[in-house]
């Protein structure tokens, strides 16, 4: 029995001593998750963001008047700074889980109550990073039975005749309270699966953000909202709010699935639309452990051991592999050499590229499969002669590859002298034209050399200065490709010089943007 006890222990121990950092760690958006007992172990090895869960409602810390009950919001708040971890406050204004004695009061008494607890959160927590200044206004605001103090912040109509009054008083008293600091946000649930309810929450941010009172947008992606949706919904949505020029959180995050592989079909379906929207910052999930609120639906990321389910081992994977490349020549041209030369845009955190080239848009058969370090690379052996071809790239490294790009597809030439093309090897100096051109932003330079020499091939401006210089080396006999880049150059001519022992040629191109 004690052997078979150490055995476990030290199982359990490894299993949680895998990964010893956060997942988006390093990052520039956060990956976080709601805080409550049941969620710390081994919190900080997974996520870098702190929620409390139930613990900053108001119900839970003054359930009684006059008597603070801080002790899950404090111990959330310190366990962020103690880390150096984003904190958000959930939540100052709501509909539920408020505190029974309110909605008794007189019109004037919760109207300083309002204020007390506003300053109350305010002086216990000063260094708030995010505050959610009003949770669920379309679903769930502080009317009649649910807290019932919705006039004594205005009520729809009270102050300014906007529908939301209740919401800008709210917001103005927590830019009163708050210092400039905290970022106050807004939240509710609905949002990215509906059109219409998405159009309803733009209708109150452009009130906020008229006055300077909101500095960014909170959506809840929880299971059984996003279900039904599809990504190209979500997306949109997402993007019509990332229109206001504010940033948006996942404020509260879950995917149903007591069986592993649904959970993580679904995760593999909706997390990269959010995870990679650029106006998203961060992804808050509602717990990961056993005993979150979605316990019985299967929402927790480790099974019983500790271990991570597969939908965990997933997000680490994804969160760290290098982002999609984006393909830049040859992309929807014709006359393409049967040799080409693929190139692409470099990503963060990528070692490699695979790329491959198909003449089927389902890359099969794949005609072409290769991994190159570089940003570009020739084909080796020709392609077959006018005939349409598909071709993609993803990026690599050692926590996993990226989806491959958007594919981009080139009609092959008939000739096949095309430059590229010539395997045998060069008697003479030849400086070619580039490929493509007009180009942008970036282009390909071939030359060949009949013999081993000292290579200087320069990129010049039409003033005469000298913008780049791509190769300045000795190279062996054979042919040659460079790639030049212009996306930091205005548009215009540009000329390219290639000077070697006892050969010099200019060319020109064009850059069009």
């Amino acid at each position: 029995m004690i052997k078979k006890s150490v055995i476990l222990l030290l199982f359990g121990f490894g299993l949680n001593t895998l990964h010893a950092q956060p997942i988006a760690e390093g990052k520039d958006k956060f990956l976080g998750s709601a805080y409550s007992s049941l969620q710390v172990p081994y919190f900080e090895r997974y996520w870098n963001q702190v929620t409390p869960e139930n613990g900053g409602k108001w119900g839970s810390v003054e359930s009684s008047r006059d008597q603070m009950n801080w002790y899950e919001a404090e111990a959330a708040y310190n366990f962020a700074k103690s880390h150096g971890f984003k904190f958000r406050y959930h939540v100052l204004v709501w509909g539920s889980q408020q505190p029974g004695w309110i909605e008794a009061l007189p019109l004037n008494e919760k109207q300083e109550e309002i204020e007390e607890w506003f300053a109350a959160v305010a002086a216990k927590f000063p260094a708030i990073d995010y505050l959610e200044v009003v949770n669920e206004p379309l679903h769930q605001p502080p009317i009649s039975g649910k807290g019932g103090y919705i006039d004594a912040l205005g009520g729809s109509n009270g102050l300014y005749g906007t529908g939301w009054d209740w919401i800008i008083r709210a917001f103005e008293l927590a830019r009163q309270y708050f210092p400039d600091s905290t970022k106050l946000m807004i939240n509710d649930y609905g949002i990215v699966s509906s059109v219409n309810e998405t159009q309803q929450y733009l209708t109150i941010i452009n009130l906020l953000k008229a006055r300077g009172l909101i500095d960014g947008i909170g959506v809840q992606a929880h299971a059984f909202t996003t279900r039904g949706a599809s990504t190209t919904t979500i997306q949109s949505n997402l993007d019509a709010l990332a229109a206001t020029g504010l940033y948006i959180q996942v404020c509260e995050m879950d995917v149903d699935g007591v069986d592993d592989q649904v959970q993580l079909e679904e995760y593999k379906r909706i997390f990269p639309t959010f995870w990679n929207h650029p106006a998203v910052n961060g992804i808050t999930l509602w717990g990961w452990r056993h005993g979150l609120w979605r316990e019985s639906e299967g929402a927790y990321l480790v099974d019983d051991r500790g271990a991570p389910r597969p939908s965990l081992e997933w997000m680490r994977s994804f969160v760290n592999a290098p982002p999609t490349p984006e393909v830049v020549s040859p992309s929807y041209e014709s006359g393409v050499a049967r040799m080409p030369v693929l190139v692409w845009r470099s990503t963060a955190s990528a070692t490699s590229y695979q790329v491959q080239i198909s003449t089927s848009t389902r890359f099969s058969p794949i005609v072409f499969d290769t991994t190159v370090a570089d940003t570009t690379v020739q084909v080796q052996s020709p392609l077959a002669a006018s005939l349409r071809h598909y071709w993609r790239v993803r990026a690599l490294n050692s926590d996993g590859e990226s989806e491959f790009s958007a594919m981009a597809n080139f009609i092959t030439e008939a000739d096949a002298s095309a430059v590229g093309e010539k395997s045998a090897q060069p008697t003479a100096f030849n400086l070619w034209q580039n490929y493509p051109n007009p180009f942008n932003p970036a282009t390909r330079i071939s030359y060949t050399l009949p013999a081993a020499t000292h290579v200087l091939l320069e990129v010049f401006d039409l003033s005469g200065k000298r913008v780049q210089t791509l190769v300045n080396t000795l190279q062996a006999a054979g042919h040659h490709s460079v790639s030049f880049d212009g996306d930091n150059l205005a548009s215009g001519t540009y000329f390219y010089k290639m000077t070697t022992n006892g050969y010099t040629n200019v060319k020109s191109m064009l850059l069009v943007r």
